[in-house]
């Protein structure tokens, strides 16, 4: 019999992914996280047709931190984002994927006018 102790456990994936443009530079993305044993996440993105099969890393977040602001996002563009929680033993399975069109630039709002 194998000895279970010594199996790798991976975090548990984050569900419930959302993304929100914000004017034409930048995407808001939020999440759920499912469970402890995790150490951060890491967001992907790949600019692409559904389905995506080339996402790329675009950064990290620490544990418990369940946002992330895309601020290298360009205006009319639609952007494709998963996210996985990870940890020692390696990722989780990602998140689920969403898509956002960035707006044309020039429709933020004013600053102090959110």
């Amino acid at each position: 019999m194998a000895n279970r102790s010594n199996l790798p456990i991976l975090p548990s994936g984050p569900v419930d992914l959302v993304a929100v443009a914000v004017g034409g530079r930048q995407v808001i993305l939020a999440w759920t996280e499912c469970g402890a044993g995790g150490l951060g996440f890491r967001i992907e993105r790949a600019v692409c047709h559904s389905p995506c099969k080339q996402f790329a890393e675009i950064g990290e977040a620490g544990p418990h931190v369940a946002a992330f602001r895309d601020g290298s996002v360009e205006p009319r563009t639609t952007y494709h984002y998963r996210v996985h929680a990870w940890n020692a033993s390696g990722d989780s399975p990602p998140s689920n994927v969403v898509e956002v069109t960035t707006p044309e630039a020039g429709t933020e709002p004013p600053a102090g006018k959110e």
